[in-house]
């Protein structure tokens, strides 16, 4: 027995040489661990840098904000070559730390920039806002591969709530069994590995260069479906992104800081909700039901009821999001605090939609800070603290996730103590409550109307995207009432469209129109809204300006084609829709008209075709469909 037991000893210790003596040639060889260099799950179809160099009218050499990435970024620029006694910050995320729905200056790192300035003078600070609107964890690692190129000192994060914004769909990763997912975690982390994975796989999923996200390519929610398979395995990414970041702070030398991500619970509902699919017709209508008597019951403040049918529905489909919502919004009521607390927030994770980060994910981004001995700042619980009943809302949020400009304020405060913790920052003997109120003071009076204006117009774009269309409308109103510029016109027009409130709506495009008459997508809007009012001679004048500002804008000569034959304007309409169908083959509607038109005529080989290829388009095309049966009857087909 003892010699077998030395035979496997010996053994084992010449594979663990052998292995190890592989992964010293690899070494040498120049191969990285994948841990180390890549994202295991996504490529990017290419790498456009966020900072540019330049040089100033007086010669100097500086990196600023790329113009391409305006979009997305802040303008931010500083000089090329860190000077001395310099601590160079970059503060990174989505849209939070962008600022959204107002800008940088109010933003945390906004915040931060102006308190380092006068809580430490000891030193020069240079706070870069790196946020980018829609950035998810790993596009921010991939930002951070760049950022270590420009002598950074310290890194902020604060990410979780875009994890779920881009289409992603982990196909290799999802059919590959849990356990050996783990296992090729902790393999990653070997050469031979990586060599191996580079061989077998060498293209991920590739993701485009800039976002593509669900909020600006979809009608809404709709789009969204639960999927606890992609769920986890966003959560898993999500994890893999915060380990690799951790890892680039290590290998540049610089300090970094984690900041766990905290969103409205108590004040805004979720997104959208799905029933459970193995629940019968009968199960359905039951819980639509008591869903409806809750609402009433809701409505005449009856809570204890209300509460007491939501778990009827909750017994039948336990992950109901709305469910979970109007029971937590009852229970609150009744001055359960924390019964109501659990309920909201499961709530939020059980939104079928998640553009909030999940409860997983502040648990992730702790235990990966502690592992790897990053600094956290605890923004989750420092909003539960500070909120009612510890459960953050409206009064921290102006919308699902965006905070407050003073709670920005109160993130950056948070952030200072913690550099001072990191003896990154040491404070001098007259920083104190005063102090901090002047730079409040003056930070709050920069925010103009013009500003304020924006931010509810920003707001209300989401708001409206997201169904909720009474608060939309409302913020818009308010948006328009402070300043009525271009961009506030358009989100209060975009909000009552949706509405389907065309009458308001013309009266907003009317303003626009003047305020901006070289803009075509405001003709074309203005002339849209006058031509579903039955103002079709007012509306072609509109609508042949539009095409003349951009004659290849999608629509437009369908429309055109829709007023002048509404004006009789035959033969106008036909070389229109011709026109439409060449600049856009695939519009069902300008193909399905013309049809129509060549049909009048009696041309009915030529409309045939056109409506089956109107029907080909877009199969769903009822009226197409229609004219085609119709068609081919006539010619006896």
């Amino acid at each position: 027995m003892t010699s077998l037991v030395k035979k496997l000893a010996f053994s084992l210790t010449v594979v663990v040489v052998f292995y190890a003596a592989l992964e010293g040639i690899l070494f040498v060889a120049g191969v990285t661990p994948l841990s180390d260099r890549t994202d295991p799950y996504l490529g990017f179809a290419g790498y456009a840098p966020l900072f540019v160099e330049a040089t100033t009218t007086h010669g100097e050499r500086i990196l600023r904000t790329a113009d391409t990435k305006i979009d997305w970024f802040n303008r931010q620029e500083f000089p090329a070559r860190k000077a001395a006694n310099v601590t160079r910050v970059f503060c990174l995320g989505g849209s939070t730390t962008y600022g959204r729905p107002y800008t940088d200056a109010t933003s945390f790192c906004g915040w931060l920039r102006e308190f380092l300035a006068e809580a430490d003078p000891s030193r020069q600070w240079e706070i870069i806002n790196a946020g980018g609107i829609s950035y998810a964890s790993y596009r921010i690692v991939r930002l951070m591969e760049e950022l270590v190129e420009y002598e950074p000192d310290l890194f902020i994060v604060y990410t979780g709530h875009n994890e779920f914004l881009e289409r992603r769909t982990y196909e290799r990763l999802l059919r590959t069994p849990e356990f050996m997912r783990d296992m090729g975690s902790l393999a990653s982390r070997l050469r031979l590995y990586s060599l191996l994975s580079d061989i077998a796989y060498p293209t991920p999923e590739v993701l485009a260069t800039e976002i593509d996200a669900l909020l600006d390519n979809s009608i809404g929610p709709e789009e969204y479906h639960r999927d606890d398979v992609l769920r986890d395995a966003v959560l898993e990414h999500f994890r893999i992104s915060l380990e690799r970041m951790a890892h680039i702070g290590r290998e540049s030398g610089a300090g970094l800081v984690f900041v766990t991500p905290s969103s409205n619970v108590r004040d805004f509902s979720p997104f959208k909700a799905e029933p459970d699919a193995g629940l019968d017709a009968e199960s359905l209508r039951q819980v639509d039901q008591l869903k409806e008597s809750i609402t009433g019951h809701l409505d005449d403040e009856d809570y204890a009821q209300a509460a007491a049918l939501a778990d009827q529905a909750l017994a039948i489909d336990p992950r109901d999001a709305d469910l979970l919502f109007r029971k937590g919004t009852a229970l609150l009521a009744l001055g359960e605090s924390e019964q109501a607390r659990r309920a909201l927030v499961a709530a939020r994770d059980e939104d079928v939609a998640p553009l909030r980060a999940l409860s997983p994910m502040a648990r992730t981004v702790a235990e990966v800070a502690s592992a790897n001995s990053v600094a956290l700042v605890d923004f989750e619980a420092m909003m539960e603290k500070v909120s009612n009943d510890g459960i953050p809302g409206d009064e921290h949020f102006l919308d699902h996730v965006h905070p407050s400009i003073e709670a920005h304020r109160m993130l950056a405060l948070a952030i200072l103590d913690q550099l001072v913790e990191m003896e990154v920052a040491s404070l001098v003997s007259t920083w104190n409550g005063a102090v901090i109120s002047d730079i409040t003071d003056r930070v709050n009076g920069g925010v103009d109307d013009a500003a304020t204006a924006w931010a509810f117009a920003n707001v209300a774009r989401v708001l409206s995207w997201a169904g909720k269309q009474a608060e939309a409308l409302r913020l818009a109103k308010r948006a328009t009432e402070i300043t009525g510029d271009h961009h506030t016109l358009n989100q209060m027009l975009a909000v009552l469209v949706r509405n389907e409130r065309y009458e308001e709506a013309l009266d907003y495009a009317r303003q626009a129109a003047e305020l901006m008459p070289d803009i075509a997508y405001v003709r074309r809007m203005y002339g849209i809204l006058l031509s579903e009012q039955g103002q079709s001679t007012q509306a072609l004048r509109e609508l042949e300006v539009a095409a003349r500002l951009d004659p290849a804008m999608t629509d437009i000569h369908y429309h055109l084609g829709v007023v002048l034959s509404d004006l009789g304007q035959v033969d106008r309409a036909e070389r229109a829709y011709r026109t439409a169908i060449e600049v856009e083959p695939v519009n069902a509607n300008a193909l399905n008209n013309l049809g129509i038109l060549l049909a009048m005529r009696g041309d009915y080989v030529q409309a045939a075709a056109l409506f089956e290829r109107a029907v080909e388009v877009d199969p769903g095309h009822q009226d197409a469909a229609g004219n085609l049966e119709r068609a081919r009857g006539l010619l006896g087909l």
